[in-house]
C-alpha cells in the first residue's frame, strides 16, 4: 500500500528573529533528478526583512552609551586621564625648579670663581734722590677700578713691586695695605728703593736722574692677595698680578707721565 506524500512546506514556516521567511532557494522549482540534486548547494536561504523592522533612528540606548564613553574618555568619570593630569603638572614643576636651581649655582660659581680683574692707572710719579743718586726711591700712587657688579674685591697682606727699564731692575719693594681700607680699595701707595748697579744706573735713568727731559721707558710689576667677597661671604684669596708700560719725562720729584698701559689679571 502506497503511503500519501508529505504535504510540501510553506514559505511561512521558517521564519527569523524579524519575523520574515526564509525561502528555500529551491522552492517553487521543478523536481530535479536525484543525481543533479547531489552537486547542489545545501542550506542556502534568501533572508528578507520587512522595512519597518530597519531603525532610521538609533535607539535610546546607543546614546546612552556614547555619552558614558565620552565621558570616561574627558576625565569625568575617573579614568586614568583625569589622574595623570596633576602627576605631569608637577613632574613639569619639579624639573623646572631643578633648572633654575642649576642656572642660579652656574652663574654664581661664574661670578665668583671668574671675576673679571681691576684695572689700574698710574696717577703720580715722585723720585727722590739723595746723596748723589746712591739712594734713589720711587714713589708711585695707583688707582684701581672694580668692574664687577655683583662682587667686591678685599685688598690684604703684603705684596711685591718691581721697577724694571729695559730689562734691567732700578728698584723693588714692599705693597702695604691701601690707603682707603680694603674693601674694593681704590687708592695704592707704593714706595720702591733703588738698587745699586756698580755705582752706575742705565744712560737713560742716570740722565733723567740729573734733570733731562728726555722720555725714559719704565715697566712697573706689582702682585698682592686679593679675596672675592659677594656680601658678607668671603671666598679664597687670589694672586693678582699687574704690569703697567709708562713713558716719563725725566725722574724728577714731579715727574710726568706722558703715556701709560696696564694690564691685570688673577693668578690660577
Amino acid at each position: 500500500m502506497r503511503r500519501p506524500p508529505p504535504p510540501a512546506a510553506s514559505s511561512g514556516a521558517v521564519s527569523t528573529a524579524f519575523g520574515s521567511p526564509l525561502d528555500p532557494i529551491a522552492a517553487g522549482a521543478a523536481v530535479v533528478p536525484a543525481a543533479a540534486r547531489l552537486h547542489q548547494p545545501r542550506d542556502t536561504y534568501v533572508v528578507h526583512v520587512q522595512k519597518d523592522q530597519i531603525y532610521r533612528v538609533p535607539p535610546p540606548e546607543n546614546a546612552y552609551l556614547a555619552e558614558r564613553y565620552r565621558a570616561e574618555r574627558g576625565g569625568g568619570g575617573g579614568g586614568k586621564g583625569g589622574a595623570c593630569s596633576p602627576c605631569a603638572l608637577r613632574t613639569l614643576g619639579a624639573v623646572l625648579a631643578a633648572a633654575l636651581l642649576l642656572g642660579a649655582a652656574a652663574a654664581l660659581s661664574a661670578v665668583v670663581l671668574r671675576p673679571d680683574a681691576p684695572s689700574f692707572v698710574v696717577d703720580k710719579l715722585s723720585v727722590h734722590n739723595t746723596s748723589r743718586h746712591q739712594h734713589v726711591a720711587y714713589d708711585f700712587f695707583l688707582t684701581a677700578i672694580n668692574p664687577n657688579k655683583v662682587t667686591a674685591l678685599w685688598y690684604g697682606g703684603r705684596g711685591t713691586a718691581r721697577l724694571a727699564h729695559k730689562g734691567n731692575t732700578l728698584a723693588k719693594g714692599d705693597v702695604g695695605g691701601p690707603e682707603d681700607g680694603g674693601e674694593d680699595a681704590t687708592d695704592f701707595n707704593m714706595l720702591l728703593h733703588g738698587l745699586q748697579h756698580d755705582g752706575r744706573a742705565p744712560r737713560a735713568v742716570e740722565k733723567g736722574l740729573h734733570g733731562s727731559k728726555d722720555a725714559v721707558a719704565l715697566e712697573l710689576s706689582v702682585e698682592f692677595a686679593v679675596q672675592v667677597h659677594v656680601g658678607a661671604l668671603g671666598f679664597e684669596r687670589r694672586t693678582l698680578a699687574v704690569s703697567c708700560h709708562i713713558t716719563a719725562a725725566g725722574l724728577r720729584k714731579d715727574a710726568h707721565i706722558s703715556s701709560q698701559t696696564c694690564k691685570s689679571r688673577f693668578g690660577n
